[in-house]
Protein backbone atom coordinates (compact mmCIF):
# COMPACT_ATOMS: atom_id res chain seq x y z
CA UNK A 1 0.00 0.00 0.00
CA UNK A 2 1.53 3.12 -1.10
CA UNK A 3 -0.16 6.58 -0.15
CA UNK A 4 0.85 8.87 -2.62
CA UNK A 5 0.48 12.68 -2.97
CA UNK A 6 2.51 14.63 -5.88
CA UNK A 7 5.03 11.81 -5.80
CA UNK A 8 5.94 12.25 -9.36
CA UNK A 9 9.26 12.46 -9.04
CA UNK A 10 9.60 9.33 -7.06
CA UNK A 11 6.24 7.22 -7.13
CA UNK A 12 7.60 5.79 -10.51
CA UNK A 13 11.21 4.14 -9.15
CA UNK A 14 9.54 3.18 -5.84
CA UNK A 15 6.89 0.70 -7.47
CA UNK A 16 9.51 -0.53 -9.88
CA UNK A 17 11.48 -1.33 -6.88
CA UNK A 18 9.06 -2.86 -5.07
CA UNK A 19 8.35 -4.86 -8.32
CA UNK A 20 12.06 -6.13 -7.95
CA UNK A 21 12.39 -6.64 -4.20
CA UNK A 22 8.87 -7.92 -3.76
CA UNK A 23 8.19 -10.58 -6.94
CA UNK A 24 5.07 -12.25 -5.01
CA UNK A 25 3.47 -9.20 -3.79
CA UNK A 26 0.77 -6.90 -5.54
CA UNK A 27 1.46 -3.26 -5.53
CA UNK A 28 -1.31 -0.95 -4.69
CA UNK A 29 -0.65 2.97 -5.05
CA UNK A 30 -3.25 4.82 -3.51
CA UNK A 31 -2.79 8.38 -4.96
CA UNK A 32 -4.47 10.49 -2.38
CA UNK A 33 -6.12 13.77 -5.02
CA UNK A 34 -2.39 14.26 -6.52
CA UNK A 35 -2.61 17.78 -8.59
CA UNK A 36 0.67 16.57 -10.41
CA UNK A 37 1.23 13.79 -12.59
CA UNK A 38 0.96 10.77 -10.35
CA UNK A 39 -1.11 9.18 -11.77
CA UNK A 40 -0.41 9.12 -15.04
CA UNK A 41 3.62 8.21 -14.08
CA UNK A 42 1.87 4.96 -12.84
CA UNK A 43 -0.35 4.83 -15.76
CA UNK A 44 2.44 4.68 -17.79
CA UNK A 45 4.64 2.46 -15.78
CA UNK A 46 1.65 -0.34 -15.72
CA UNK A 47 1.48 -0.17 -19.61
CA UNK A 48 5.15 -0.45 -20.27
CA UNK A 49 5.48 -3.34 -18.34
CA UNK A 50 2.62 -4.59 -18.90
CA UNK A 51 2.30 -6.48 -15.18
CA UNK A 52 -1.32 -6.87 -13.18
CA UNK A 53 0.51 -6.56 -9.80
CA UNK A 54 0.28 -2.85 -9.74
CA UNK A 55 -3.01 -1.05 -9.49
CA UNK A 56 -3.86 2.34 -8.95
CA UNK A 57 -6.70 3.73 -6.81
CA UNK A 58 -7.56 7.15 -7.67
CA UNK A 59 -8.90 9.05 -4.61
CA UNK A 60 -11.23 12.40 -5.92
CA UNK A 61 -9.92 14.55 -3.23
CA UNK A 62 -7.11 15.03 -1.06
CA UNK A 63 -8.13 13.18 2.13
CA UNK A 64 -4.45 12.46 4.07
CA UNK A 65 -2.26 9.66 4.78
CA UNK A 66 -5.48 8.24 7.41
CA UNK A 67 -7.87 8.18 4.55
CA UNK A 68 -5.75 6.83 1.58
CA UNK A 69 -4.39 3.93 3.76
CA UNK A 70 -7.82 3.11 5.17
CA UNK A 71 -8.59 2.59 1.31
CA UNK A 72 -5.82 0.38 1.29
CA UNK A 73 -6.87 -1.84 4.06
CA UNK A 74 -10.54 -2.09 3.21
CA UNK A 75 -9.14 -3.42 -0.51
CA UNK A 76 -6.82 -5.83 1.32
CA UNK A 77 -9.44 -6.95 3.77
CA UNK A 78 -11.88 -7.79 0.26
CA UNK A 79 -8.77 -9.30 -1.19
CA UNK A 80 -8.23 -11.76 1.83
CA UNK A 81 -4.46 -10.81 1.97
CA UNK A 82 -2.52 -12.68 5.45
CA UNK A 83 -0.49 -9.47 5.51
CA UNK A 84 -0.47 -5.49 4.27
CA UNK A 85 2.44 -3.42 3.82
CA UNK A 86 2.70 0.25 4.03
CA UNK A 87 5.46 1.60 2.31
CA UNK A 88 6.05 5.58 1.36
CA UNK A 89 6.04 6.51 -2.23
CA UNK A 90 8.68 9.21 -2.35
CA UNK A 91 11.78 6.73 -1.97
CA UNK A 92 12.41 6.86 1.70
CA UNK A 93 11.73 3.66 2.35
CA UNK A 94 14.28 0.46 1.12
CA UNK A 95 11.78 -2.39 -0.55
CA UNK A 96 14.34 -4.23 -0.05
CA UNK A 97 13.94 -4.58 3.38
CA UNK A 98 10.66 -6.13 3.15
CA UNK A 99 10.97 -9.24 3.47
CA UNK A 100 13.04 -8.90 6.61
CA UNK A 101 9.79 -7.38 8.12
CA UNK A 102 7.45 -9.99 6.88
CA UNK A 103 9.77 -12.53 8.13
CA UNK A 104 9.65 -10.96 11.63
CA UNK A 105 6.31 -10.77 11.57
CA UNK A 106 5.45 -14.32 10.59
CA UNK A 107 8.17 -15.55 13.04
CA UNK A 108 6.69 -13.61 16.27
CA UNK A 109 3.23 -13.46 14.55
CA UNK A 110 3.22 -10.06 15.29
CA UNK A 111 -0.04 -7.88 14.92
CA UNK A 112 2.14 -4.68 13.33
CA UNK A 113 5.61 -4.78 12.63
CA UNK A 114 7.06 -1.11 12.39
CA UNK A 115 10.35 -0.45 10.70
CA UNK A 116 12.15 1.80 12.96
CA UNK A 117 15.26 4.01 11.41
CA UNK A 118 16.56 4.72 15.05
CA UNK A 119 17.56 0.90 16.32
CA UNK A 120 19.58 0.69 13.24
CA UNK A 121 23.41 1.43 13.89
CA UNK A 122 24.24 4.87 15.33
CA UNK A 123 24.60 6.91 12.27
CA UNK A 124 23.07 4.92 9.78
CA UNK A 125 20.74 6.03 7.36
CA UNK A 126 18.15 9.84 7.23
CA UNK A 127 16.82 10.27 10.54
CA UNK A 128 14.84 13.72 9.99
CA UNK A 129 15.43 17.07 11.22
CA UNK A 130 16.67 17.89 14.50
CA UNK A 131 12.36 19.45 14.61
CA UNK A 132 11.21 16.03 13.29
CA UNK A 133 13.83 13.97 16.02
CA UNK A 134 12.21 15.65 18.60
CA UNK A 135 8.50 15.38 17.75
CA UNK A 136 9.36 11.72 16.95
CA UNK A 137 11.21 11.22 20.66
CA UNK A 138 8.27 13.09 22.28
CA UNK A 139 5.70 10.04 20.74
CA UNK A 140 8.02 7.86 21.36
CA UNK A 141 8.28 8.58 25.50
CA UNK A 142 4.90 9.05 25.50
CA UNK A 143 3.59 6.00 23.95
CA UNK A 144 6.07 4.04 26.35
CA UNK A 145 4.56 5.71 29.23
CA UNK A 146 1.47 4.63 28.50
CA UNK A 147 2.02 1.35 27.16
CA UNK A 148 4.35 -0.02 29.38
CA UNK A 149 6.75 -0.83 26.16
CA UNK A 150 9.43 0.57 24.32
CA UNK A 151 9.05 2.65 21.76
CA UNK A 152 11.38 4.28 19.19
CA UNK A 153 9.87 5.28 15.81
CA UNK A 154 5.94 5.55 16.06
CA UNK A 155 6.04 8.20 13.48
CA UNK A 156 7.36 5.47 10.82
CA UNK A 157 5.20 5.05 7.53
CA UNK A 158 7.09 1.57 7.03
CA UNK A 159 4.93 -1.20 8.54
CA UNK A 160 3.58 -4.62 8.00
CA UNK A 161 0.21 -5.45 9.37
CA UNK A 162 -1.22 -9.16 9.76
CA UNK A 163 -4.82 -10.13 8.51
CA UNK A 164 -6.38 -9.18 12.35
CA UNK A 165 -4.72 -5.84 11.81
CA UNK A 166 -6.27 -5.45 8.42
CA UNK A 167 -9.98 -6.43 9.16
CA UNK A 168 -9.56 -4.00 12.67
CA UNK A 169 -8.11 -1.33 10.07
CA UNK A 170 -10.54 -1.91 7.19
CA UNK A 171 -12.95 -0.93 9.75
CA UNK A 172 -11.45 2.31 11.91
CA UNK A 173 -8.41 4.09 11.21
CA UNK A 174 -7.05 7.44 12.66
CA UNK A 175 -7.23 10.46 10.07
CA UNK A 176 -4.81 12.90 8.84
CA UNK A 177 -1.80 11.83 10.57
CA UNK A 178 -2.57 8.61 12.11
CA UNK A 179 1.48 6.22 12.19
CA UNK A 180 1.64 7.42 16.27
CA UNK A 181 -2.40 7.17 16.60
CA UNK A 182 -3.00 3.59 15.12
CA UNK A 183 0.59 2.31 16.97
CA UNK A 184 -0.79 3.28 20.10
CA UNK A 185 -4.42 2.10 19.13
CA UNK A 186 -3.02 -1.54 18.90
CA UNK A 187 -0.89 -1.64 22.00
CA UNK A 188 -4.28 -0.12 23.78
CA UNK A 189 -6.05 -3.15 22.65
CA UNK A 190 -3.91 -5.97 23.19
CA UNK A 191 -2.58 -6.72 19.45
CA UNK A 192 0.60 -7.73 18.99
CA UNK A 193 3.36 -4.93 18.04
CA UNK A 194 7.06 -4.60 17.57
CA UNK A 195 9.45 -2.53 15.94
CA UNK A 196 12.44 -3.94 13.35
CA UNK A 197 15.16 -2.26 12.30
CA UNK A 198 15.02 -0.66 8.80
CA UNK A 199 17.59 2.27 7.46
CA UNK A 200 15.60 5.29 5.59
CA UNK A 201 17.08 7.21 3.11
CA UNK A 202 16.17 11.30 2.37
CA UNK A 203 13.11 11.69 -0.03
CA UNK A 204 13.58 11.51 -3.66
CA UNK A 205 10.20 13.99 -4.44
CA UNK A 206 7.47 15.65 -2.53
CA UNK A 207 6.51 17.10 0.90
CA UNK A 208 6.10 15.84 3.97
CA UNK A 209 2.80 16.04 4.92
CA UNK A 210 3.79 16.78 8.71
CA UNK A 211 5.11 20.14 7.10
CA UNK A 212 2.28 20.82 5.40
CA UNK A 213 0.09 20.52 8.65
CA UNK A 214 2.70 22.46 10.80
CA UNK A 215 4.96 20.85 13.31
CA UNK A 216 3.23 22.25 16.69
CA UNK A 217 0.15 21.91 15.69
CA UNK A 218 0.60 18.80 14.66
CA UNK A 219 2.12 17.60 17.74
CA UNK A 220 -0.95 18.78 19.98
CA UNK A 221 -3.34 17.08 17.73
CA UNK A 222 -1.62 13.76 17.68
CA UNK A 223 -0.98 14.03 21.72
CA UNK A 224 -4.83 14.88 22.47
CA UNK A 225 -5.77 12.26 20.14
CA UNK A 226 -3.38 9.43 21.90
CA UNK A 227 -4.39 10.39 25.26
CA UNK A 228 -8.70 10.27 24.38
CA UNK A 229 -7.81 7.14 22.99
CA UNK A 230 -6.73 5.72 26.18
CA UNK A 231 -9.44 6.57 27.84
CA UNK A 232 -11.58 4.69 26.04
CA UNK A 233 -12.27 1.14 26.84
CA UNK A 234 -9.98 -1.83 25.34
CA UNK A 235 -12.05 -3.07 22.36
CA UNK A 236 -9.45 -6.09 21.57
CA UNK A 237 -8.21 -7.66 18.56
CA UNK A 238 -10.48 -8.33 15.42
CA UNK A 239 -11.52 -11.76 14.63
Amino acid sequence: MIPAYNEQDAIGRTVTALLQHCPDADVLVLNDGSTDRTAAVVDDLVATLKTRRVRLANIPLNTGIGGAIQTGFIHAARGHYDYAVQHDGDGQHDPAAIPLLLAEAQAKNLDLCVGSRFLARTGEGYQGTPMRRLGITFFARLISLLAGVRVTDPTSGFRVYSRHAIALFSRYYPTDYPEPEALSYCVRNNLRVAEFPVTMRHREGGQSSIRRLGTAYYMVKVTLAILVDWIRKTEGAPT
